[in-house]
C-alpha cells in the first residue's frame, strides 16, 4: 500500500497500528473532511475573514498531520504563519495546490478501492 509518495507511511502505519483496512478508511475520512474544509478556507479567503482563515487552516494543519499527510500539512501550515502575521493577500496559489494535492489522494484511494 506504500506506493503514494505524499504520506509519512511511518506516522500512518502507527496511528493505525499497521492495518491497511483502516488506514484507506482513515485516509478517505480526511480526504472528505479537508475537502469541505478548503471550501470554507475559500470562503474566508474571499471575505478576507482573518480569523477564520487561521482556524480554517488550522484544522486542515492538524487532521492532515494526524494521518501524515505531507503536502497537505506544509500548505495549511505555510497559509496558517500567513494568516497570523495578517499576511493573506494571495492565498489562491497555496489553496488550489492544496486542492490539487487532494484530488491526487483521492485518485490513489480511487485505485485501492
Amino acid at each position: 500500500m506504500n506506493d503514494f509518495a505524499d504520506i509519512d507511511w511511518e506516522q500512518l502505519h502507527q496511528i493505525s497500528e499497521n492495518d491497511p483496512e483502516f488506514e484507506l478508511e482513515l485516509l478517505t475520512m480526511l480526504a472528505e473532511d479537508v475537502k469541505i474544509h478548503i471550501e470554507e478556507l475559500r470562503q474566508a479567503v474571499a471575505c478576507r475573514d482573518i480569523p477564520a482563515i487561521g482556524h480554517e487552516a488550522h484544522y486542515i494543519k492538524g487532521a492532515s498531520a494526524n494521518v501524515g499527510i505531507i503536502s497537505l500539512t506544509a500548505a495549511a501550515k505555510q497559509i496558517e504563519v500567513l494568516a497570523i502575521d495578517k499576511q493573506i493577500a494571495d492565498l489562491t496559489p497555496i489553496i488550489e495546490q492544496m486542492a490539487i494535492d487532494l484530488n491526487h489522494l483521492e485518485s490513489y484511494l480511487a485505485t485501492k478501492a
